[in-house]
């Protein structure tokens, strides 16, 4: 780790706080990127809240009133908006917590505002009030094959579900998702998608490797110019993994957006030049976090455009 830091000298010396939202479906993959955006900036600068927390029933209360967390029934939007409103005048805020083993409500617990703050969940695009509050947001958008598999091994590995359990849900969640859930994509400023990987599907669960892309809408203010590195040598001597890099301007919901989209295995220098830049800004080295070198997913790096674009554009408020 290197304790030098641009960045944290800036939002030290700023009272400024930063909101993110990450919105998409239960199993979707919104805390893989949650995780990643605290470790790679700094878990003293970036907290995250789950909107979970913000349920009004409990798992027998929602089985009984036979709705689920994903109906805005379920959940209590006029507290969230107003603690959402006091964490970005740096306010503390008093809330309860979600149990996800036992599927009970408690607290409440008083949760300190840091410099970044990310609300992760099913609903933070979900009324005016939330999205006025955001500085930045992205929607995870798994195909519908991943998702029901990540949800499946989720579940029953740390939730306690029976399989029968969670298909059951799942199919009760359905309609649901589509009603409250999806529709938020339209408001998100980048949006995730994954699904297997066309090299192969087993891929996902023997490597974590599957076929992902990031949509953007354009921002201003980012002038670095950032490189992704490929040994031409080696892929033409055949000595690496099969991969690919595709970039394709897009209209989304009557939206200009840029994509773009990753599959394969990446050898670990394809990030140098990107990781010397975070490290740069963070003091903290991307590098020391990747476990599986030398082998990249395209996991790991969009982990690290996300977080530059969030970097890039937090940076740019300073000057706007």
């Amino acid at each position: 780790m290197n304790n030098s830091s641009v960045f944290k000298d800036i939002l030290s010396s700023s009272e400024y706080v930063y909101l993110i939202g990450v919105a998409g479906d239960s199993g979707s993959g919104k805390t893989t990127f949650t995780a990643a955006i605290k470790k790679l900036i700094g878990e003293d600068l970036v907290s995250t809240i789950s909107l979970d927390d913000y349920h009004i029933y409990d798992r027998e209360e929602r089985s009984a009133r036979k709705i689920t967390p994903l109906s805005p029934q379920a959940n209590d939007f006029l507290s969230l908006e107003r603690d959402v409103g006091r964490l970005k005048r740096g306010l503390g805020i008093e809330k309860n917590w979600y149990n996800h083993r036992t599927g009970t409500i408690e607290g409440p617990v008083f949760f300190n505002p840091t410099k970044i703050i990310i609300l992760e969940g099913l609903h933070p695009l979900f009324t005016p009030a939330l999205r006025q509050h955001l500085d930045f947001s992205f929607f995870v958008d798994p195909a519908p094959d991943v998702k029901r598999e990540w949800k499946l091994k989720r579940d029953m590995g740390t939730r306690g579900y029976s399989e029968q359990a969670v298909r059951r849900e799942m199919a009760l969640r359905e309609s649901d998702y589509l009603s409250f859930v999806a529709p938020q994509r339209q408001y998100a400023r980048g949006i995730i998608k994954i699904s297997f990987s066309r090299f192969g599907r087993s891929l996902g669960w023997e490597e974590n490797i599957y076929r992902v892309s990031l949509a953007l809408e354009p921002l201003p203010g980012i002038p670095e110019r950032i490189w992704v590195q490929l040994d031409l040598g080696g892929v033409l001597s055949g000595r690496t993994r099969p991969c690919s890099v595709e970039y394709m301007p897009i209209i989304d919901g009557g939206r200009s957006l840029g994509r773009v989209e990753l599959d394969g295995g990446f050898p670990c220098e394809t990030a140098d030049p990107l990781s010397s830049l975070l490290q740069g800004q963070t003091g903290v080295d991307p590098r020391d976090l990747f476990l599986r070198c030398p082998l990249l997913t395209p996991t790991d790096l969009m982990q690290l455009i996300v977080c530059w674009r969030i970097i890039s554009h937090r940076l740019s408020l300073e000057t706007s």
